[in-house]
C-alpha cells in the first residue's frame, strides 16, 4: 500500500513536466495545420429560423431558474417533513433533489454556451 502511495506521488510530480512538453510542441504548428485551424474560425451566418433573439434567450433562462427554485424548494421541503416530522416522503425527496440538479446543471450549461464573452 505504501509503495502504490509513492508511486502516486511521483507521478504527480512529473504530471507538469509533460505538460510543459505538449505547450511547447504548440508553437512548432506547421502551415498547414494553421490553414486547418482558419477554416473553423470563419463566420458563419445563422439561418432566420434558428436565430434565438437575446430578450428570449433571457426568457427561457428566467423560466429555467423560476423552475429551478421551486424544486429547491420542494427537495428542502420533503427534507425537512422527513426530519423533522417523521413524513415517508424520501422517493418525492430524492426525486425533486435530482430534478433540480438536472434542471441546475442545463441552466448553467445553457447560460455559459448562449452568453460566453467571444
Amino acid at each position: 500500500m505504501i509503495v502504490l502511495k509513492y508511486l502516486f506521488i511521483c507521478f504527480m510530480m512529473l504530471l507538469p513536466l509533460g505538460a510543459n512538453a505538449a505547450s511547447s510542441n504548440k508553437d512548432a504548428m506547421s502551415p498547414q495545420t494553421t490553414e486547418i485551424i482558419e477554416q473553423f474560425n470563419q463566420d458563419v451566418t445563422i439561418a432566420p429560423e434558428r436565430a434565438i433573439s437575446t430578450e428570449r434567450k433571457h426568457q427561457i433562462l428566467f423560466l429555467m431558474g423560476g423552475a429551478l427554485l421551486l424544486l429547491i424548494f420542494l427537495a428542502a421541503g420533503f427534507g425537512i417533513a422527513m426530519g423533522i416530522f417523521g413524513k415517508d416522503v424520501f422517493i418525492w425527496h430524492v426525486l425533486s433533489a435530482g430534478l433540480a440538479t438536472t434542471l441546475a446543471i442545463a441552466h448553467g450549461v445553457v447560460a455559459f454556451v448562449w452568453f460566453y464573452p467571444k
